[in-house]
């Protein structure tokens, strides 16, 4: 049998394997798996991505290709792009130009240190490893060119070819800036490959070799996806709270009427001036609030929200996800709601669900919940380099205080709607969440984002230790500015 007759027979059969391993994948609802593809401009990562186009289902292939950040993507944390270009889940995802790019051709133009790539290779790290934990398949390419495929070749050979290619990622290098990428790609290799997501070199200097040996690939990803063979990171650091916050609070603080109208009216003006501060607009304002069911959260944020400009502020109501959202990595809906510069978005319960009441319900295995700690505090952290202020809210009433709000709810009409048979049956499990509030603030407070737990029996007092938060921690942001 000739070569070409053997490689045509070979694709056939590959190709059928790969569309039944698709139509299941689709069905199952699994995955995405995400095939990042780099290396070489020669070495076909345009043709590479068009073959699969020819052989599996378009319906569930999306490409993802990207440049350098532009407008709003400067000023948003760098993942940010990234995360919010997540495919659904039964899809492949072809993504050129990945998160790797970036610093891989700042490092190899040495506009990077070593220092801060070497950082952003473990940021980058605990990003996959998080998507890997979430379900998420990931295929990590570099297509290799030897030097006879690059260098050698006489100059206006390199130009024909590099006038012939789709897509030109990193430009018309000379062999000396070829060798720094390389140099970049194995210290890059050496950084972020692991047991869940290693970087496999795919020799690409025959293309009919390249694309078979790229599809078996992918085929054992998606065969994995679907029998659930994949790995997943399983380490967790966190460490059980040993004090009782709540136990610890001073429920009789309470403001008289004529001191909470003065105190509302004055920290209210001082917001509104904070916020028109022009040097609020090169950064963010995040607020979380979270609480026990009937704590004054909607009362607290309305104080705070009122006296703002409606076009620069969104409130978010946090319910739970949807079938959709349940089938992408938790963190995806909340990265996709972050504040633009110059904005304020507020959370009416938030991310931290994924260590309270889906800890205490078994919505999410333990492992996982025990993982989100550290998964939060990244998250917050890339929030605060990129210029957001993160300020975080626990709203603590008694148990008795509860039962008194939930009763008067029943007995309003304007108010009945806000009580549900699942605010009753929490109240069973008002010792698990205590549990879980305590290693929440234990695990997830950070000098750049604390908690703030503040007694809320009299809502007035609430409202107000909320907005003089809100207020001082803005002042201290825009003297530093």
């Amino acid at each position: 049998m000739s070569k070409e007759k053997s490689v045509k027979k070979q694709r056939e059969a590959l190709c059928e394997d790969l569309l039944e391993a698709q139509f299941e994948l689709q069905k199952a609802n699994l995955g995405p798996v995400l095939l990042l593809v780099s290396g070489n401009d020669l070495a076909g990562k345009a043709e590479l991505i068009y073959t699969f186009y020819d052989w599996l289902d378009n319906r569930y292939l999306n490409t993802r290709a990207f440049t350098l950040p532009q407008g709003v993507e400067r000023k948003m944390p760098r993942l940010w792009r990234y995360w919010r270009s997540l495919p659904p889940a039964g899809t492949l995802g072809f993504y050129l130009g990945s998160w790797y790019h970036q610093p891989l051709i700042r490092l190899s133009r040495g506009q990077l240190s070593e220092k801060h790539f070497t950082a952003e290779m473990a940021q980058i790290t605990r990003f996959e490893n998080q998507l890997v934990a979430e379900g998420v398949g990931l295929l990590k390419l570099w297509l290799h060119l030897d030097d006879d495929h690059t260098q050698n070749y006489p100059p206006h050979q390199q130009q024909q070819q590099y006038d012939s290619l789709a897509m030109r990622e990193w430009g018309e290098f000379s062999t000396t800036e070829y060798s720094a990428v390389r140099q970049a790609a194995d210290r890059m290799s050496e950084l972020t490959s692991s047991a869940i997501a290693p970087w496999i070199r795919v020799p690409s200097s025959d293309p009919d070799q390249r694309d078979l040996q790229v599809g078996r690939l992918l085929l054992q990803a998606m065969e994995h996806q679907l029998q659930g063979k994949g790995l997943r990171p399983d380490q967790r650091d966190w460490q059980p709270s040993k004090h009782d916050r709540l136990a610890e609070l001073d429920y009789d603080c309470a403001l008289k009427k004529d001191v909470y109208k003065r105190e509302l009216a004055h920290y209210q003006q001082q917001l509104r001036d904070l916020i028109r501060h022009p040097a609020f607009a090169k950064g963010s304002l995040l607020l979380v609030f979270e609480g026990a069911d009937a704590a004054g959260k909607g009362g607290t944020i309305r104080r705070i929200t009122r006296c703002l400009d409606p076009r620069i502020l969104r409130v978010h109501g946090t319910r739970a996800p949807t079938d959709e959202e349940r089938s992408q990595p938790y963190l995806l809906r909340f990265w996709r709601r972050i504040p633009a510069p110059g904005r304020v978005v507020v959370f009416d319960r938030s991310y931290y669900g994924r260590v309270l009441v889906e800890r205490v319900e078994g919505f999410c295995s333990e492992l996982r919940w025990q993982q989100a700690y550290a998964e939060i505090n990244d998250f917050e952290a890339q929030l605060h380099k990129a210029g957001t202020q993160v300020i975080k809210f626990w709203l603590a009433i008694t148990p008795q205080e509860q039962l008194s709000r939930f009763e008067a709810r029943e007995k309003t009409p304007t108010k009945r709607y806000k009580l549900t048979d699942e605010d009753w049956r929490n109240r069973e499990k008002w010792p698990d969440y205590v549990n879980a509030m305590n290693d929440m603030v234990e695990n997830t407070a950070t000098a750049h984002a604390p908690w703030h737990v503040i007694p809320a029996t009299d809502k007035r007092y609430a409202r107000i230790q909320a907005l003089r938060i809100v207020c001082e921690t803005l002042q201290k942001r825009l003297k530093q500015s």
